[in-house]
Formats: C-alpha cells, sequence, structure tokens
C-alpha cells in the first residue's frame, strides 16, 4: 500500500495551502515593485506612505553603488515589502504608487 504524503491529505488543509511557485512568484512580484520604488527619486518616495523600515531599506539602496550589494538590497527590499503586505501596511503604498504613475 503507498504512503500518503502531507499534501495528499484531502480537506481545508489542502486548499489553503500555496505552492512553493506560487510563493516564489509572488515574492518576484514584489520585489519588481520594490524595484519600482528603488527606481523613483527620494524626493517623491518621501510622499508615498512607507513603512519606516522600507523607507530605511530604499534609502541604503540609494547609497550603494555596486551591482551585487544593489541585488542584495532588492531582495531585502521584497523582503521587507512581503512583512509590509503581511501586516497590512502595503496596500497604501502600491495605491499611492499608481497613481505617481
Amino acid at each position: 500500500m503507498p504512503r500518503k504524503h502531507r499534501y495528499q491529505i484531502g480537506g481545508e488543509e489542502e486548499q489553503d495551502r500555496v505552492s512553493r511557485s506560487q510563493k516564489k512568484r509572488d515574492s518576484s512580484a514584489l520585489q519588481e515593485v520594490g524595484e519600482r520604488l528603488a527606481k523613483i527619486p527620494a524626493v517623491k518616495r518621501a510622499r508615498l506612505p512607507l513603512p519606516p523600515d522600507l523607507k530605511e531599506g530604499l534609502d541604503e539602496y540609494d547609497r550603494l553603488s555596486g551591482f551585487e550589494a544593489r541585488r542584495r538590497q532588492l531582495q531585502y527590499i521584497g523582503r521587507l515589502m512581503r512583512e509590509a503586505r503581511e501586516e497590512g501596511t502595503l496596500q497604501p503604498v502600491l495605491d499611492a504608487l499608481d497613481l505617481m504613475e
């Protein structure tokens, strides 16, 4: 008799589970939004309702000059954006960003 894997169990657990691929797609999308935020001049970005840690991460990105350092900082900004989404503080930023463009 074959073993049942944890993801083959029926019920609500299976429906609520987000696939690893979907998590990666969501993460990449937020990182792209973070890259758009980083390209906005600091003066305009100051008008956005950014959480303090995200604002600091974007300011640090502006100070960096090396390609690899900036790439890593964008990954960190993506992580901060995921945290802000979980806290519910990201939607006002996205709405304001859409209005700016």
